[in-house]
């Protein structure tokens, strides 16, 4: 079994829709009270994109311009928008060096991660073999895309493209504050971030130094295929972890592990103390996935005490195909 060490961890977080009618709108909100740090851009500090962009920065999904602005009015590309979403939900570096689109030259930064997007049915070319990755994304296209991410299924959507996704994102309310007159308008880089977390709430990326990360997990199955112990281990990085009896049954640690007819279980005694511990995951997926695999520790098998909740690295995957 192999693993290569992370450097990465993140702080759970569930799917959010905020809902309308609360009756609060953007002029009555006191921007400058907001707890902000020179960590992020000035031009967004005390600003109705600091949110958004605080949580897109920290996701490891977005950054400023070289002059160390944000530049929030800017115009982003397809490309751009594509490695933003994808590094959003941490599923970077899983697709190989397939090639989908032709017009990629000069774009082999993004080609990975619009691959992906592409697998995943995030996205599509705009014919004959095209992706144009230097075009302006649009407000429909964002939208689109953050759509097909969150629910993974169109059967809500009636109708043509793109007058289906606008019509579910005004039924969900999933623009917010963000006002769009032309959906066929380049959207800005601000409203991107703001509607992006606002609809995918990216995953924070947080360094290992705070306490845990995995090992690069490496999962290989079919859908309805048995996986055993020889097709994946994991190894779990901590400060220290109490005594962990070996059998112990650790599928409650993994949300969504039980849900695809997985287990996961530590196959050896785990002395208190140490920092390492060994994880096999088995069972029969029940559905084919891509997906990045995250863990919850509770506080009874930390020394320190104290829920963790940890990620793979933006290198390793959970891949049943």
């Amino acid at each position: 079994m192999k693993s290569f060490k992370s450097a990465c961890a993140f702080i759970v977080v569930m799917f959010l829709l905020a809902s309308g009618g609360s009756g609060v709108f953007a002029a009555d909100i006191d921007y400058s009270s907001w707890d902000t740090t020179p960590t992020y851009p000035p031009d967004v500090q005390n600003t109705k994109y600091l949110s958004a962009v605080k949580a897109l920065m920290d996701a490891g999904a977005i950054t400023g311009d070289t002059d160390g602005l944000f530049h929030p009015d800017k115009a982003i590309t397809r490309a751009e928008f594509a490695s933003i979403v994808v590094r959003a939900v941490h599923e970077q570096n899983l697709s190989g060096g397939a090639t989908y689109f032709t017009d990629m030259e000069g774009y082999g930064w993004a080609k990975e991660y619009i691959n992906r997007a592409y697998e995943n049915n995030w996205i599509k070319g705009v014919g004959g073999g095209r992706f144009a990755p230097g075009k302006n994304v649009t407000y429909a296209e964002v939208i689109t895309v953050l759509i097909r991410i969150q629910r993974g299924q169109e059967d809500e959507l009636e109708g043509k493209w793109p007058n289906s996704y606008v019509q579910y994102a005004d039924m969900y309310n999933l623009t917010g504050n963000v006002i769009i007159s032309n959906w066929n308008a380049a959207a800005p880089k601000g409203d991107v971030a703001i509607l992006s977390d606002r609809i995918i709430s990216p995953i924070p990326m947080i360094s290992h130094n705070r306490g845990a990360y995995f090992s690069n997990a490496n999962f290989g199955g079919v859908t309805g295929g048995a996986i055993t112990a020889g097709n994946i281990s994991i190894t779990l990085y901590n400060d220290t972890f109490n005594e962990i009896l070996g059998g112990a049954n650790i599928t409650s640690w993994f949300p969504g592990l039980s849900g695809n007819g997985l287990s996961a279980v530590v196959p050896q005694y785990t002395p208190a103390g140490v920092s390492t511990l060994s994880v096999v995951i088995s069972g029969t997926p029940v559905n084919a996935s891509n997906d990045l695999l995250s863990a919850v520790i509770p506080g009874s098998a930390l020394h320190s005490g104290g829920d963790l909740a940890v990620s793979q690295n933006a290198n390793a995957f959970f891949d049943i195909q």
